[in-house]
């Protein structure tokens, strides 16, 4: 803390239209009525009304805003919008713009002290009583920026540790408020199993602070060193990862439902509750940045009757850059689809087994799997409106690896058999000319011997019959003409050859009935 010879700066309350800014608790409202706004936008609004009237150039602003960390004037175009868009129409002419120069407050401004704000750097002590506290002692820091920090802290009668975060001025009340809110409706809407329990909260005097659970330790430290000695993320079996990327996807899936966006999810926002021998059970930390979809919902809950803020905000500058959407970074507003990018970037990471590695061009050669390299490719994509609709869905998806890959190998089996079948008849195709040509060529060679084998049978009945006929003429010769007239055959006496002939053909008929009718013509033509 501040040291007792050091005095804190004094601070005041401004008011100026219908707006009212408190410089010690860093709280804007406007016509009563508390808003949340962005940090950068809150400090360029105190830098200005400083010095009402003079125009504070633009290196100025974005040296003291942002320091080593501007990256051009769009930011500081962006911070002011949000201002504008905080103070409402009524108040907007305040801010003024002074082209290609900084901007300026100007009109009139009533400044009251509030006091002196204590020191942003509360330099807590480990071993010392925690604040508000005292039978609990500061054990481990945690966290720690110059706004606020963070300790694990330490009950030495009972062992019972929880968690707190402080914060040494209102620069970081409004984040704390929401934090608190947003776990009050999920408290209400949700299970709460996939979130931190908070406690307990000071808002009344600084320094501030919200108690919570003790949930261990961040993904991060759990991965490098919680793990079973000699473990490494990467050597825990992918659907066991799988199952942790599950539990974190749940629970962002479960918040979007109940109208809270966590704009900040990363690998030091995630707490591993339990033990080896019980189980992991991931938890969302660190809804300070968090927003805050269905205001009416707050209402709906009695939540405002404790005074906590109303989130107002359209557009955010909070979140880790490497997690943040591309959208984001063009100063659109947050919507589901962010969260669903950084949970994108920290699937690549579990998947990849280190959580350090960024997600640059090339990161699909550390997935060897095309569906989980699919998917995270839509869930990571530049374009919001390309990613999947809902958290959800991408869960969803990753439920469903098995049964995809099943369909896959089915389809894959399909088209195979397909593909062999496609094979099989492109030959027979192919072999159908030869075929007809044999074909062709054995009805052919068929016919040509039955041709062949008709004149044969032809030749062979001809021939057949001209045998016959030569045997019986030389018959009808020998015995029936030649023997008739020789009277020492037929012992008659007196017959001529013409007789003998005569009487033959009157008995050609009978004598060869036994022959075909052509030989019987022949032998009466032969005796004519």
């Amino acid at each position: 803390m501040a040291t007792p010879d050091t005095p804190a700066p004094v601070h005041y309350r401004y008011r100026f239209g219908s707006a009212e800014f408190d410089e010690a608790r860093f709280e804007l409202r406007v016509g009563g009525l508390l808003v949340d706004v962005q940090q950068k936008p809150l400090q360029l609004l105190a830098l200005l009304i400083r010095l009402p009237g003079e125009t504070i150039d633009r290196d100025t602003i974005l040296d003291s805003l942002w320091g080593r960390f501007a990256t051009g004037d769009a930011i500081l175009a962006n911070a002011a919008s949000k201002l504008r868009t905080a103070l409402g129409e009524q108040n907007q002419e305040f801010i003024v713009t002074v082209p290609r120069r900084g901007y300026r407050f100007e009109g009139t401004l009533e400044r009251i002290a509030v006091g002196r704000r204590q020191d942003s750097r509360l330099e807590l002590k480990a071993g010392e009583p925690a604040l508000d506290r005292n039978e609990y002692v500061l054990e481990t820091l945690l966290h720690s920026n110059e706004h606020n920090e963070t300790w694990r802290v330490l009950q030495p009668r009972t062992g019972d540790r929880r968690v707190m975060k402080f914060a040494a001025n209102g620069e970081q009340l409004a984040n704390l408020k929401r934090e608190v809110t947003i776990f009050r409706i999920l408290r209400e809407s949700t299970t709460g199993r996939g979130y931190v329990r908070i406690l307990d909260w000071n808002f009344e005097h600084a320094p501030y602070w919200i108690e919570s659970i003790d949930c261990g330790p961040n993904l991060t430290d759990w991965a490098e060193f919680n793990l079973p000695e000699g473990a490494r993320l990467a050597q825990i079996p992918r659907e066991q990862r799988i199952e942790l990327l599950l539990a974190i996807v749940d629970a962002t899936a479960a918040a979007h439902e109940a109208g809270v966006l966590h704009k900040d999810i990363k690998p030091t926002n995630i707490l591993m509750d339990g033990d080896a021998s019980g189980g992991w059970q991931p938890r969302l930390a660190d809804f300070g940045s968090g927003r805050i979809l269905d205001v009416e919902r707050i209402e709906a809950l009695g939540i405002t009757k404790l005074g906590l803020t109303v989130a107002s905000d359209v557009l955010s500058d909070s979140g880790t850059p490497f997690y943040l959407a591309p959208e984001l970074l063009s100063g659109q507003a947050p919507g589901v689809r962010s969260d669903l990018y950084a949970l994108g970037v920290l699937a690549f990471q579990l998947l990849a087994g280190n959580l350090r590695r960024p997600m640059v061009p090339g990161w699909e050669r550390d997935i060897d799997d095309p569906l989980l390299c699919a998917d995270l490719a839509r869930a990571t994509d530049v374009d919001p409106a390309m990613r999947f609709g809902s958290v959800s869905e991408f869960g969803n998806r990753l439920r469903s690896l098995t049964e995809r890959r099943a369909q896959i190998d089915a389809a894959n089996a399909a088209a195979a058999h397909s593909a062999q079948v496609q094979k099989r008849l492109a030959l027979a195709q192919a072999r159908r000319p030869w075929i007809v040509a044999s074909v062709a060529a054995l009805c052919s060679g068929l016919v040509l011997a039955m041709v062949l084998y008709v004149r044969a049978e032809n030749a062979r009945d001809l021939l057949n019959t001209e045998y016959q006929s030569s045997a019986a003429l030389n018959t009808l010769l020998r015995e029936d003409i030649i023997g008739a007239a020789n009277p020492s055959v037929s012992g008659q006496g007196g017959v001529t050859v013409a007789d003998a002939l005569a009487r033959a053909a009157e008995q050609v008929d009978r004598r060869f009935a036994g022959t075909s009718a052509v030989t019987r013509a022949r032998l009466h033509s032969s005796m004519q």
